[in-house]
This record gives structure tokens, C-alpha cells and sequence, in this order.
């Protein structure tokens, strides 16, 4: 006897009357320590960056409106500090993924090296920033600097590279620095997203035929698209607003103009130079920037989910 093509739908589930009201009363803490912590300085920043408020001149105070952000449209260090924050973030974004993809891909094989690409992994990760940037200048020093030492001795230089004083080599130093950072962050994303493609797919990829090369690439890497766009975005995120690396080599490089980036300048104007009006109309610069980054990234995933 064949089934009915149309069979009775299951019942809905009846709710209490209370129910909807007590999802409120267990959401109502943590929408209010979102507000708390996210809201209130936001609008609190954005309300600082309608007046004037800098202490080397205080008896310039007073609502300016958009003022502030006109300012910023003839600020030429503000032009040169977006301009270095979009290079910087194309390169190192791009060196995360050139260098985290194998990096996840060593770690997920199953060889006797695997233990040693996971425990290599967490290090740049769990490193704190700040730290990064002061060994990473260290190791860059033109004097007594680990890199120079390793080049001198292979014969590649004959001299030692002034990496922090030419403009050229500090920016490919902060470069370096900041991929040995963040590629392991990519590599963790990727290495979970590797863990959760089924074994049956690859092997039966094997079965019929196909290379090493080609099962990565018609298999491994489509299936891994949900978690690399995910690295990406937040990956681009991370790089617009960057600051601990930059500011740590800026201490140690004459060419600062060079390696200052939005995250930095925003830190000099309110903290060194006590203008907190004006560092709020750029903070709130880095947040629509930020936030104009996140909205195509997530709207180019979503298309691409859906095609």
C-alpha cells in the first residue's frame, strides 16, 4: 500500500502564554551589557566628535557640528594614515592567507610533523601584539638584529640592512611582522573548517582517480569556501584597525610617516596631542570604515551563498 502523497501535517507545538515573556527576561541582560559595552561609547563618541575639546587649547570649546569631520577631508596626515592602512591591510591580509592556508594544511595531514604545524600555530597567536612588535624590532635591529646576523652569514648581504632606518625595509619588516601574527589566526579557521569536511568525499575523489592537486582543488577548497570567507572578513577587520605592531615599530623607525595607520594616528591625536574632539571624529572615521568593510564582505558571502 503506497503512503498518501499529501500526509497530515504534525501538530504545532502549543506555547504557554508566559513563554514569550520569559525569552524576554533572560535576553533583557545580555541586550543590556550590549548596549553598556557597545552602544553607550559609541554614541558617546560620536557626540565627542561634535565638539571641540582639546587641552592645549581650552578655552576653544563648544558644539561644532560637522566641522571636525570637514577637517578631516583637508587633513593630509589623515589622507596619508588611510592610504597606509588599506596597503597594509591588502599585504598582510594576503600574506595571512599565502601563508596560513599551508600552515592549517600541514597541520591537518596526518604526518609526524603534524604535532609540531599545531604547536606552531597557537605561538604567534597567543603571543600578545605589543610583544610581537618589540621582538620583531629587535630581531630587525641593524646592529645586533638576529635577521642581519642570518643574512651575513649565508653570504646573501655583505653588509648589514638598516631595516628599520630605510622607508623601504621598515614597511617590509612591519609587513613580515604582522603575517607571522595573524597567519596563525587564519590557519586555526582554516584547520577547523579542514576538520569538518568528510573523510567519504575525499576518498571517493581518490577512488576515482583524481590527484592529490586536483582533490584540493575541486573538493578540499569548495567545501572550505564557508570558512575562508570568514577568516577574510575578519581577517580585513583586524587589519583596518590595526595598531599595536605599527605603533611598537614607529618607536624604532625614523620613517614613521610611512608605517602610521589609522589605528595610530587616532592614538597620537587624542593621547600626545590632547585633541579628544578631533580623535573621536577620526575614530568614528575607523568605525564607518570598518563597518562599510564588514556590510560588502558579508553582502559578497551571502550572494555567493545563495548563487
Amino acid at each position: 500500500m503506497t503512503p498518501p502523497l499529501n500526509p497530515t501535517p504534525s501538530r504545532r507545538v502549543r506555547r504557554e502564554p508566559g513563554e514569550g515573556l520569559l525569552a524576554f527576561f533572560l535576553l533583557l541582560p545580555a541586550a543590556a551589557l550590549l548596549l553598556g559595552v557597545l552602544l553607550f561609547p559609541m554614541l558617546t563618541t560620536f557626540r565627542d566628535s561634535l565638539y571641540l575639546n582639546k587641552l592645549t587649547e581650552p578655552w576653544l570649546t563648544g558644539f561644532v557640528g560637522l566641522k571636525q569631520y570637514a577637517q578631516m577631508l583637508g587633513d593630509a596626515r589623515f589622507g596619508a594614515a588611510l592610504r597606509n592602512t588599506l596597503f597594509f591591510g591588502v599585504l598582510t591580509v594576503g600574506g595571512s592567507f599565502l601563508v596560513g592556508v599551508p600552515m592549517a594544511l600541514a597541520a591537518h595531514l596526518p604526518s609526524r610533523a603534524r604535532d609540531v604545524a599545531r604547536v606552531a600555530l597557537l605561538l604567534p597567536w597567543a603571543m600578545p601584539p605589543v610583544i610581537t612588535g618589540l621582538i620583531f624590532a629587535w630581531l630587525f635591529n641593524a646592529q645586533y638584529g638576529v635577521f642581519n646576523d642570518l643574512l651575513v652569514r649565508t653570504g646573501i648581504i655583505q653588509e648589514p640592512l638598516r631595516w628599520l632606518s630605510t622607508p623601504g625595509l621598515s614597511v617590509l619588516a612591519m609587513v613580515l611582522t604582522i603575517v607571522w601574527k595573524t597567519s596563525s589566526f587564519v590557519a586555526l579557521i582554516v584547520l577547523g573548517g579542514l576538520q569538518g569536511i568528510p573523510k567519504e568525499m575525499i576518498e571517493a575523489a581518490q577512488v576515482d582517480g583524481a590527484t592529490p592537486t586536483q582533490t584540493f582543488f575541486r573538493v578540499i577548497l569548495p567545501l572550505l569556501a564557508p570558512s575562508l570567507a570568514v577568516a577574510f572578513i575578519f581577517r580585513t577587520i583586524s587589519a583596518v584597525q590595526v595598531f599595536d605592531i605599527p605603533y611598537t615599530f614607529i618607536q624604532q623607525a625614523p620613517a614613521q610617516g610611512l608605517l602610521e595607520t589609522l589605528g595610530v594616528y587616532i592614538y597620537r591625536t587624542g593621547i600626545e596631542f590632547l585633541d579628544f574632539g578631533y580623535a573621536a571624529a577620526l575614530s568614528v572615521a575607523l568605525f564607518a570604515l570598518s563597518l562599510a568593510v564588514t556590510a560588502v564582505y558579508v553582502r559578497f558571502v551571502r550572494d555567493g551563498g545563495n548563487s
